[in-house]
């Protein structure tokens, strides 16, 4: 009798856990969705004139320093940062802004569609999105529950002053030694593709947020991407931006996958190698490493100036990168 009702007590528990792994690793967001382009009914900014201007910017979900530490956010913070950001960015005026990490309805940043903030008060009325993690429930941090980020909708986004004519998600591989119910609720690493339309002529602005952890997946998401770069090259000026979570001045790194980019012989940085250890990133407060980059096509845009924003403080845990440029 006691074994058959810890049999039965065992059966439960475990239908309970495979009834939830199946709810948390689905999603609420429509997948018919995830490449989206948008309209924003906004007050739209101008343009400054025929000089053109980026922004890459990982946004951290607006979390501030905090973004990966198990602690409770008043919202206060949340809306502090993003009128932090939009008072900002309002006045660097950028045509073009490449967001990752960028929530859309999302427990932890309490349900605040990120990007249509943002889209409001910057007056940037054309958006391609990305998502890139869709679960009903995310147990991260591990402990406690209580810091969980629960549901997510979150991806990338790129916000502009001009029309988007196609946007595509391209899912890089996940980490193949991790374990299956880890990669089930882990986001998928993108190259988001967003064809921009100035005139008479197309921009490719090719949006990345690469591997974190595993220094291999990183490698091979970095040639992917750079590639992808290269073939588009052939008839497109490009400009491949993002979070490549590498860094020269970082040893425990190991090989450095950042170097596979200064190799193209198509595609250049907007800051040359040989001082990227002095263009930090990240962390925010007090940046060290240079995590996020900015290279472009040289037979087809001519770079003007490239600067890091620091205005922006603390509002995310990296800080944005812009670059002004004419295409040829």
């Amino acid at each position: 009798m006691i074994l058959k009702l810890i049999l039965a007590i065992v059966g439960s528990l475990s239908l309970t856990l495979v009834v939830f792994y199946a709810w948390a690793t689905s999603g609420s967001y429509p997948r018919e969705n995830y490449t989206d382009i948008l309209t924003y009914n906004v007050d739209s900014s101008d343009a400054d004139g025929q000089q053109l201007s980026l922004v890459s910017y990982n946004i951290g979900y607006l979390s501030g320093l905090t973004n990966l530490e198990a602690v409770k956010r008043p919202q206060t913070l949340f809306d502090d940062n993003l009128a932090n950001v939009i008072a900002n960015f309002r006045s660097i005026n950028a045509d073009i802004i490449a967001f990752q990490e960028i929530d859309i309805d999302s427990k932890r940043s309490y349900h605040v569609n990120q990007l249509e903030a943002l889209a409001n008060g910057l007056g940037l009325a054309k958006a391609g999105l990305a998502i890139n993690w869709n679960k009903n429930y995310v147990p991260f941090p591990y402990w406690p529950v209580s810091a969980h980020f629960g549901k997510i909708v979150s991806g990338q986004a790129v916000l502009s002053r001009y029309p988007i004519a196609e946007n595509q998600r391209i899912v890089l591989d996940k980490v193949a030694s991790r374990p299956f119910f880890y990669n089930a609720v882990y986001l998928d690493r993108l190259a988001q593709v967003t064809q921009v339309d100035i005139g008479d002529q197309s921009l490719m602005v090719i949006n990345v947020h690469l591997e974190a952890f595993d220094n291999p997946t990183r490698f091979q998401q970095t040639r992917i991407v750079r590639d992808m770069a290269e073939t588009y090259a052939k008839d497109y000026p490009v400009l491949l931006v993002g979070d490549f979570n590498s860094a020269l001045n970082r040893p425990d790194e190991g090989d450095r996958s950042i170097e596979i980019m200064a190799e193209s012989e198509l595609l250049t940085s907007a800051l040359p190698k040989a001082q990227w250890t002095n263009q930090p990133t990240f962390p925010s407060q007090p940046p060290e490493h240079k995590l996020d980059y900015l290279f472009y096509t040289p037979a087809t845009i001519e770079l003007n100036g490239t600067r890091v924003v620091t205005e922006v403080g603390t509002a995310s845990d990296h800080l944005p990168l812009m670059m002004t440029f004419t295409l040829k």
